[in-house]
């Protein structure tokens, strides 16, 4: 029994092992990043600017190839002119289904007494179009979501009289292209779609809240955690149609900490039900359910869902990434238990995208 153990586990790394050195890096000072379904990687990188006396975050948003080969597709003097002095950062990136289209969360903070401009401003050459950004910006501290196409043109809400969608976070695009989706509220949270030619928007599933939601995008649905949209009025997982507002209760949650994941193939769900422990439920048969202990951490799905790929530590630090098995507990480290700040496993399960602590640099790592 044990010869076989062994042998086991010094067969495990062949599979799952990321190779030693990185196939390319992007060098780049990046805050966030995320990859398409065609292997393309969207990230920000900020830059800090003095202004009107104060200090202000713009920050660059790149598309590259996994050859780390890519162009800047915003950016920032051009996306935000100056004046006003106004900080936007961005929070989130997500890829559309159809990897043509990014939806970017940002932060947008207006320097005080910016609305009127200043004389004195090294900046200010009187530019009517960037007066009338003036005049649509949002005020100070808000969370607003940016649609773009992946040449950085921004693609604007039919009707609208804001150049983003304000007060909003989370956004992703639907499958057809057409339509988004987004998070109002700071949790509970609600879900509102919109659909970009006419502008015509509505809060689905009849303003009830949510404690969770996590995107499914390429299915037009997403998963949920609720307390009020169950039927027995206790914590549970959904299934939500996002087009025709469908809600089908998964199963009851005695327990659910957080980081709601759903699998690439979109069979699995998986949730810390509390701070150590994983558990995974397979939608075709929500009642059983695996559970692993793997102290805190952030953890994705493997392209098999037969194993999560876990950043152990605390989800904003930086961590070393280990493959957990779902059938066995295995537990296996991979770049050889190195720290990195945050990752990303490609669509097709083929590739690591790994960001190194303090400069935020990117490396890509084939996995074998």
């Amino acid at each position: 029994m044990l010869a076989l153990a062994v042998a086991a586990a010094a067969a495990l790394p062949l599979v799952l092992q990321a190779q030693d050195r990185p196939s390319a890096t992007i060098v780049e000072d990046s805050s966030a990043f995320a990859v398409s379904p065609t292997n393309r990687i969207v990230y920000s990188v900020p830059h800090m600017k003095r202004v009107q006396h104060v200090i202000i975050e713009r920050d660059d948003v790149s598309v590259a190839d996994l050859s780390g080969k890519g162009k800047i597709i915003v950016e920032r003097d051009k996306f935000m002119p100056v004046p006003p002095p106004v900080t936007y950062i961005v929070n989130g990136l997500v890829w559309a289904p159809d990897g043509r289209h990014i939806a970017i969360t940002m932060t947008t903070i207006s320097a005080e007494g910016d609305e009127k401009g200043s004389d004195d401003d090294d900046d200010n050459n009187g530019n009517p179009q960037q007066n009338s950004q003036r005049i649509a910006m949002p005020s100070n501290g808000k969370k607003v979501v940016a649609l773009l196409d992946d040449e950085g043109h921004e693609i604007k809400v039919g009707g609208s009289k804001t150049r983003f969608i304000e007060n909003a976070s989370n956004g992703a695009w639907l499958a057809d292209g057409q339509t988004a989706v987004y998070l109002t509220g700071i949790g509970p949270y609600k879900i509102v779609r919109v659909r970009l030619s006419d502008g015509q928007s509505s809060t689905l599933f009849e303003d009830h809240t949510f404690d969770s939601v996590v995107w499914d995008a390429a299915r037009n649905q997403a998963f949920a955690v609720s307390q009020n949209l169950s039927i027995s009025g206790r914590t549970a997982l959904m299934q939500l149609d996002l087009i025709h507002e469908g809600v089908h209760e998964i199963t009851r949650l005695p327990n659910f900490q957080g980081q709601l994941t759903v699998s690439a193939s979109g069979k699995k769900v998986g949730y810390f039900m509390d701070g150590d422990t994983i558990e995974v439920r397979e939608l075709a048969s929500p009642v059983k359910f695996v559970r692993v202990r793997t102290g805190p951490g952030k953890f994705e799905f493997s392209h098999d869902d037969q194993r999560i790929l876990l950043k152990r530590g605390p989800v904003d630090k930086s961590g070393s990434l280990v493959w957990v098995g779902l059938s066995d507990n295995s537990f296996v480290p991979i770049l050889h238990g190195l720290e990195f700040h945050d990752f990303e496993i490609t669509p097709d399960g083929n590739t690591v995208i790994v960001m190194d602590p303090g400069k935020g640099i990117l490396k890509i790592y084939p996995l074998r």
